[in-house]
């Protein structure tokens, strides 16, 4: 992630990612539930905050060794395994979920 230009993000997304998600979509997309325990929602959740999350408060998590730590900080709190929310980096950069691209995929095809 470091040696990657930050502004080559989204176009990595949609290369790597959107691009295998909205392949045949409106065939297969159909099983997708509007539930959001959804296994491919998941794995879309996790891709966007590999790429696009606040990459120092991920490093923070993964120092989960207390040796590691400062003075003070060995004691993990509830913080620690809270997961970044995804919505507002969807909305930011005005990304369709797995739901909703199955619905965009949907109109365009039968309009």
């Amino acid at each position: 992630r470091h040696s990657i230009p930050a502004e080559l993000y989204l176009k990595i997304y949609n290369a790597l990612f959107e691009s295998h998600l909205s392949h045949g979509i409106s065939v297969w997309g159909v099983v997708l539930k509007e539930q959001s325990n959804d296994s491919i929602f998941i794995t879309q959740k996790h891709c966007v905050r590999i790429l696009f999350a606040d990459l120092n408060s991920y490093l923070d998590k993964k120092s989960t060794c207390a040796r590691t730590r400062p003075y003070g900080m060995q004691k993990l709190d509830h913080k620690h395994f809270e997961k970044e929310h995804t919505k507002p980096i969807f909305n930011r950069l005005k990304i369709l979920t797995a739901q909703n691209l199955y619905k965009y995929h949907c109109i365009l095809e039968f309009s």
